[in-house]
């Protein structure tokens, strides 16, 4: 089977699942809140968005109305599509562009909508919070309205430019223009609302009960895993390493667990073996075993066959 053939059949096994209409949702949702924060804070209080978004209120701010927000952020948005066409599967770009129009027709419903917050920092910060959230909604579930990310993809793949790099460069043009464009109060309040806008599309869409990867360095390591295992009812692997110090093969446990067990762990370490090496990292997502499951994630469950012969 061909590849184009490969991406359409599974692009219409994907429309017709639960996880499909649950992300257009989750879009709608996401882009509402967006929406009504663009209307009701960041048009009236000057402030300007990250990304297109921002592009696009800076060039509103520039030309004057000539031209409905929704309409041109569609129109900036063409070009990215047709430049990036190529290097997304049809599932994505399929989603991108309805997030696209749903993003476009909410532009349109929540204009004039006001929220009734007056003081600058206050707004900023509300607005962050209410636009990331939505923001953070979508992503968590796969969506997307478009925009900078395919241009940061793009750039990734043709230059190796990564794609933090294409979005600090544009926000901080865009902060920058907002400053010149009416002053540097302003400016600074944009810069809160982007700052809270990341945090808050970052917890939303990795979640608050963020787990912790653990890497233990012990003498002791069986004891260790006993409390991992037993006590902890978590499950984890061993490395095989060498001690660089005392050249001495050595066992490194590694395992997930959350916020709320990284304080018993500490405290079973300290006790079974005070001079173990202890490293924490944050880790983004975890599926699997004890966390979630494919299933949860929007996958379909996999079937596995049969081994039972069959009769003849």
């Amino acid at each position: 089977m061909s590849p184009i053939k490969e991406e359409l059949k599974d692009l219409s096994q994907f429309v017709r699942r639960w996880v499909f209409w649950r992300t257009l949702l989750m879009i709608q949702l996401g882009c509402f809140l967006f929406g009504w924060v663009i209307s009701g804070i960041l048009i009236p209080q000057n402030f300007f968005a990250g990304g297109l978004m921002g592009i696009s209120l800076l060039i509103i701010s520039l030309s004057g109305d000539w031209i409905s927000l929704s309409l041109l952020y569609i129109l900036l948005n063409i070009p990215l599509f047709l430049l990036g066409y190529r290097s997304f599967s049809l599932r994505f770009l399929l989603i991108s562009l309805l997030g696209m129009g749903i993003f476009s027709c909410n532009l349109e419903w929540t204009a004039g909508m006001s929220i009734p917050t007056r003081e600058p920092l206050l707004a900023a910060i509300l607005g962050g919070i209410l636009s990331g959230s939505g923001s953070g909604l979508y992503l968590r579930f796969g969506g997307s309205v478009g925009g900078l990310d395919i241009l940061g993809a793009f750039l990734k793949k043709k230059f190796s430019i990564p794609i933090g790099n294409t979005f600090i460069l544009v926000n901080l043009v865009i902060i920058v223009a907002n400053g010149f464009l009416y002053d540097l109060d302003i400016a600074l309040y944009t810069g809160i609302f982007m700052y809270v806008f990341s945090w808050s599309l970052q917890r939303v869409q990795t979640g608050f009960s963020q787990r912790k990867a653990v890497f233990i360095i012990s003498k002791k390591p069986e004891e260790v895993a006993e409390k991992v295992l037993r006590k902890m009812d978590r499950g984890l692997t061993y490395f095989h390493a060498y001690g660089g110090l005392e050249h001495e093969p050595r066992e490194v446990i590694y395992t997930v667990i959350n916020l709320l067990e990284l304080g018993r762990l500490k405290q079973y370490l300290y006790e079974i073996d005070p001079d173990a090496f202890m490293a924490v990292n944050d880790t983004a997502e975890v599926i699997g075993k004890r966390f979630l499951s494919w299933e949860e994630e929007g996958f379909n469950p996999i079937r596995k066959e049969s081994t039972t012969p069959k009769s003849a």
